[in-house]
């Protein structure tokens, strides 16, 4: 038996969209004229390709560069068709012949030939780019122009033109942003003002530069923190209440209002008096903004008060809670709150809980015996004092309580003491009178 070996490689390059004959492997010639037969023996683990006894190697299916981009087969042409061995990603065949002369034998002598063909997928345009970047970013209004905000990044599993990703922005109005086309990164180009704005929803297109090229669009929700960039307002910035003396302690008198457009403790407003009440005869609810009666009032010591009510932001509040014992020093320093003042004032109302007073008592007169004064026996007047205000002081009447009162009299306006007739001092040297004076809402006196 005569046999003829030679090593053959053959590298083949084709595109992986259709079912192509790869290759003809050139036949061996054999003096005894043996038939030749080829097979796949490895490398070809999902099937893919085919081997004809001609040597034409075939695709079963559509091919795919980016699973799996090198296929090395190995040919061999042989008598008998043998099973495909996988073995990795390495394809072999080989090609046997057997002697004309000895095919009675049981045990036939076989030669072979082992082909090893390179089969690379050039690769097409067959892969859209593929987002790989979060969709919902953050970033602090008020800040700098040309801040990056994020990458926003693609990935696309073609290679060469077909791989390279370009990244367009579209505006289908004015945005504050602006997006790299090579690096992908977005960056704040304009004002970023949360009370105006809390949140941007960006369309990005990803496309490649393959011909036709292929894209792929999704959008980036931009939300927009809280700064603390906004005082409190009182609306409106003056207030003005009665309330009664006689008002019980935790009455309400009124309440305030303000508001901030900031977020968070930012925006939450607590009230305090800042100033018009030394004696602290009224409350105001450091959340609710009500104004209770803290003391008990009395008209006749103050009957006007004149209040400045402040109102103020959390916000140094809530980082001094989320900062370290050692930091707040710094912090009280670095963040100050945001206020608002208004003008509160509170007028104290009258009751009638004071008597009339005499101002001069006890009163001393004299008059001379056995003759009646002139003016109708005008001998003195007395006058009481009133410490409410009007009505309640305006009208106070005088009577005549103990005394001889058929020899004086008491006009009840004006307090005039007037003597009716001549007196004798031999008879009684001295008169003692009695007199109430009284307000006439109540009824209340002064003996």
């Amino acid at each position: 038996m005569c046999s003829q070996s030679m090593k053959r490689k053959l590298e083949v390059y084709f595109y992986a969209l259709h079912t192509f004959i790869l290759s003809n492997i050139p036949p061996m010639f054999f003096r005894d004229n043996g038939r030749i037969e080829y097979t796949i023996t490895s490398g070809d683990d999902n099937n893919d390709f085919e081997i004809f006894s001609n040597g034409t190697i075939r695709t079963r299916h559509l091919l795919d560069r980016e699973t799996k981009t090198l296929r090395i087969p190995s040919a061999s042409r042989t008598q008998n068709v043998e099973k495909i061995k996988q073995t990795k990603h390495l394809l072999k065949g080989r090609g046997l012949t057997s002697s004309t002369r000895n095919k009675k034998a049981r045990n036939a002598q076989k030669d072979a030939q082992e082909f090893r063909v390179s089969i690379v997928l050039k690769d097409v345009n067959d892969e859209e780019p593929r987002f790989i970047s979060p969709n919902v970013t953050e970033m602090q209004e008020n800040i700098s122009t040309n801040t990056v905000v994020m990458v926003i990044k693609a990935n696309d599993r073609d290679e060469g033109r077909n791989g390279y990703i370009e990244y367009i922005l579209e505006q289908d109005q004015i945005l504050p942003f602006t997006l790299g086309a090579v690096d992908g990164l977005l960056r704040v180009a304009g004002k970023l003002d949360r009370e105006q704005r809390a949140s941007y929803t960006l369309n990005v297109t990803a496309r490649d530069r393959g011909e036709p090229s292929k894209s792929t669009r999704t959008q980036i929700l931009v939300k927009i923190l809280d700064e603390n960039d906004n005082n409190p307002i009182f609306d409106p910035k003056q207030y003005s209440a009665s309330v009664a003396e006689n008002a019980s302690i935790g009455a309400m008198v009124l309440q305030v209002s303000a508001t901030d457009i900031d977020e968070g403790a930012n925006g939450r407003v607590r009230f305090s008096i800042a100033s018009g009440d030394d004696n602290r005869d009224f409350s105001i609810s450091e959340d609710s903004g009500i104004v209770r009666v803290a003391k008990n009032l009395n008209y006749e010591r103050k009957s006007r008060y004149e209040l400045t009510i402040q109102a103020e932001d959390c916000a140094a509040d809530l980082a001094l809670a989320n900062e370290s014992i050692e930091g707040r020093n710094k912090l009280l320093t670095a963040i100050e709150n945001r206020y608002d003042i208004a003008e509160l004032t509170i007028i104290i109302s009258d009751i009638n809980d004071n008597s009339p007073t005499f101002l001069h008592s006890p009163y001393l007169a004299n008059v001379m015996e056995n003759v009646i004064p002139p003016n109708s026996g005008y001998v003195i007047q007395v006058e009481a004092y009133d410490a409410d205000t009007p009505p309640f002081n305006s009208l106070v009447r005088y009577f005549l309580k103990e005394g001889d009162t058929d020899l004086f009299r008491i006009n009840a306006s004006t307090g005039e003491i007037s003597l009716l007739r001549s007196l004798d001092r031999e008879t009684k040297a001295e008169y003692i009178l009695t007199l109430v004076a009284m307000d006439t809402v109540t009824g209340c006196y002064q003996p």
